[in-house]
């Protein structure tokens, strides 16, 4: 099943492609929307395909069984390449957890490079421990701070996916 935000920008796409080939004009520049989305969709991809090849080289190099489950945040550094920074959710042994992972991906070399591997914690989907409770509530805070972290990263995509619909929107009369 695709993710939510994947299957909208695939109809985004498709609305726009359809818009074109029938003449429709939305006032100003429909390639900009079209390159927009094709761009958050390899970015997206990208960030994927370096979240698996993280949980593979970790599975290789400690002899562990991690099945990849998702990515939960995601941001890119331009450097030599690209330094994918990720928060993704992987199961072992069906227990989710939350690792941050450092890709390094020079494409026109074929170089991929796991800079660093980490857990995190337990995934969001496991019974909230209560904080008066909890005697490592130094985890529960953690956990709701990478909560927080992934809620703002969402809202900002958000953010800047309506600005970036929303200029291309405006009338050029």
């Amino acid at each position: 099943m695709m993710p939510r935000r994947a299957l909208l920008f695939a109809a985004v796409l498709l609305a726009a492609s359809a818009a074109a080939v029938s003449g429709f004009h939305l006032g100003g520049d429909e390639s900009g929307l079209v390159r927009g989305v094709l761009a958050a969709l390899r970015e997206r991809a990208e960030a994927e395909d370096a979240a698996r090849f993280a949980v593979a080289h970790y599975n290789k190099n400690q002899g562990a069984a991690l099945e990849f489950t998702r990515v939960l945040k995601s941001k890119r550094q331009v450097v030599t390449g690209t330094l994918h920074d990720l928060i993704l959710e992987a199961a072992d042994a069906g227990k989710k957890s939350v690792y941050r992972a450092k890709v390094w991906v020079k494409p026109w070399e074929d170089f991929k490079s796991v800079v660093e591997f980490r857990l995190v914690g337990d995934s969001e989907s496991e019974p909230e421990p209560s904080v008066a409770s909890d005697v490592s509530s130094g985890q529960a805070i953690a956990k709701l701070s990478l909560e927080a972290d992934i809620v703002q990263e969402e809202a900002r995509l958000h953010t800047i996916e309506n600005d970036g619909l929303s200029g291309d929107f405006t009338s050029s009369s």
